[in-house]
């Protein structure tokens, strides 16, 4: 520690006690700190390099900044498709005859339903008189002069965020995307068809595809599915079942580690320890995970369902490759996998796992590394106050 503090200011020792060695000697690798798996995505990149071409601050003739309305789009409960149509028409990438004039493709910046002198993006979707109609017939509320309007982004801006205020609610508000794109669907059939679809149909089908979508995408009941009680109901094949959960304040210099093992309904072994702070929160699940493991095999229990509420378990366990920045700890977590003859990791909810909850937590809050593995609660944890039954 003395040499660590004349090379270090605090702030990266506590990164550098962090990290844990592996059980197993292998290769340096590589990852990309900008997510938390560690694989490079698109987004991610271009997030960093917007960042770092950004301007410190907006010069005033740039006038305000719409970046909230084009990473609303994306926010959207709505295909991929009409998100990207949605951030189309916030970034002018939309091919109305205007746009396209200016870009020297096309002779005519005129509407083609209307014969308007400009097709703008905002008169396409909301201002050209069969688009009007649509929104005047669909359910979301038209107050005058306030919407549809003149300015694309006070529209989008209505149908984001201020048309509950003016009483609309959210089921009339989701399906706009879907009227936004068909009153497109229905400008293009004018140009290349020569068909007039009427506005009533136009509305028509934006609110059937949203409908079928919606329904197509609706999550099942979880309380439908089988969830294990730890503290109730044995595990379908007779085995242990083991709930545990990490505890991670990025301010504070410790974790917490939690874990207890049922049985039918019966209290087997519980765990709980403080340690150096771990990296990150889902480095402290993953620690805990590890450490529960080692644990159970010195009981010995070789055969256990482990329950957890942190998902990214789940699927870095499952494609350890696709996680390079927990390979350590992956690497290690295959090494005591195969010690066990039948394991298993389930995903419970949050409120199915309070009790571990509870442990991860007064571990952390004790302030100093300690580890307890036992049949009962140790003598310093209030029993009143404590979870465990």
């Amino acid at each position: 520690m003395d040499r660590l503090r004349e090379l270090f200011p605090p702030e990266e020792i506590t990164l550098i006690l962090g990290i844990k060695p592996s059980r197993i000697v292998s290769d340096d690798g590589y990852c990309w700190t900008m997510t938390k798996s560690g694989n490079y995505t698109v987004k991610s990149g271009y997030e960093v390099a917007r960042n770092l071409s950004r301007p410190v601050c907006d010069h005033p003739s740039q006038g305000p900044s719409v970046t909230t309305l084009k990473a609303q789009a994306w926010k959207l409960k709505t295909t991929r498709k009409l998100k990207h149509f949605v951030w189309q028409c916030v970034t002018g990438c939309l091919a109305s005859s205007q746009r396209l004039f200016y870009r020297h493709i096309g002779r005519d910046k005129g509407c083609s339903r209307c014969g308007a002198e400009e097709e703008s993006i905002n008169h396409l979707i909301f201002d050209c008189p069969p688009a009007r109609q649509v929104w005047a017939l669909s359910n979301i509320p038209s107050p005058p002069a306030l919407f549809p309007s003149a300015s694309l982004y006070n529209n989008l801006d209505y149908l984001y965020w201020r048309g509950k205020e003016a009483g609309a609610d959210e089921e009339s508000l989701r399906v706009f995307p879907w009227i936004m794109w068909y009153i497109w669907k229905a400008r293009n059939r004018k140009i290349f068809d020569n068909l007039s679809v009427p506005p009533q149909e136009t509305l028509d089908l934006a609110t059937q595809e949203e409908g079928a979508w919606r329904r197509a995408n609706q999550r099942e009941d979880p309380r439908a599915e089988l969830i294990l009680s730890t503290h109730e109901s044995p595990s379908p094949e007779d085995r242990p079942v083991c709930s545990i959960d990490g505890s991670w304040i990025g301010t504070e210099t410790r974790s917490g580690h939690g874990w207890l093992v049922y049985q039918g309904g019966r209290l087997l072994h519980l765990g709980l320890k403080g340690s150096r702070r771990s990296l990150s929160p889902l480095h402290a699940e993953l620690d805990t995970l590890l450490w529960t493991m080692k644990c159970l095999l010195a009981i010995p229990i070789t055969s256990i369902i482990i329950q957890t509420d942190c998902s990214d378990l789940l699927a870095m366990t499952c494609a350890p490759e696709e996680w390079p920045t927990f390979f350590t700890e992956l690497t290690d977590f295959a090494y005591y996998r195969d010690r066990f003859t039948t394991f298993s990791l389930k995903h419970i909810p949050r409120s199915g796992n309070t009790s571990a909850d509870y442990l991860a937590k007064c571990a952390r809050n004790r302030g100093f590394g300690f580890s307890h593995v036992s049949s009962t609660v140790p003598d310093w944890l209030s029993l009143e106050e404590s979870l465990i039954p």
